[in-house]
Order: structure tokens, then C-alpha cells, then sequence
């Protein structure tokens, strides 16, 4: 084999490796806020917690999800009425 053949051949199985090495990582995702991550530092899962957030205030329970660390997950915004219903005073 010429030297230049061997060059070829070894960067090709060097590509081939890398690149299935790249997909077989999982899709990243950033993980929690840091502000959510200290509003549970003392809790324990399923704990409410409060957290600050855009100049508003948000109740939350503390959860972790797929290694994450426990963080305060916002309480999802209460569904709009429907015109049938009305708000009771």
C-alpha cells in the first residue's frame, strides 16, 4: 500500500469513528436556572418552593428530572375562562 493510500485509509476510519461518536451523544439541553437550583437547595422533592423570576414572583414545587438537580419548577399559568364560565366573587 502507498504511503499516501495508508494516509487516506487512516483518515477515513478516523472520520468514520469521530463521527459516530458525535451521534451517539444525546441532544444537549441547558439544565436549570441557578435561581431555581437555590430555591430547592434545602428541600426535598415534591417541596413548594418561591422564586424570583423576570421581576415576578413564582410559587413552584421542587422536582428533578433525568439527572438534573432538584430546582423549583413553576406551577404551569391557571387556563384561561371560557365564556360560559365567570369568575366567582
Amino acid at each position: 500500500m502507498r504511503p499516501s493510500s495508508r494516509l487516506q485509509a487512516t483518515l477515513t476510519v478516523v472520520t468514520a469513528l469521530l463521527s459516530a461518536s458525535v451521534l451517539a451523544l444525546p441532544a444537549s439541553r441547558p439544565g436549570p436556572a441557578l435561581e431555581a437550583v437555590q430555591a430547592c437547595v434545602s428541600k426535598s422533592p415534591g417541596a413548594a418552593c418561591e422564586l424570583s423570576q423576570h421581576a415576578r414572583s413564582l410559587v413552584g414545587t421542587c422536582e428533578a428530572h433525568e439527572g438534573e438537580a432538584l430546582s423549583c419548577r413553576p406551577a404551569p399559568p391557571p387556563r384561561p375562562l371560557s365564556r360560559k364560565q365567570t369568575p366567582e366573587e
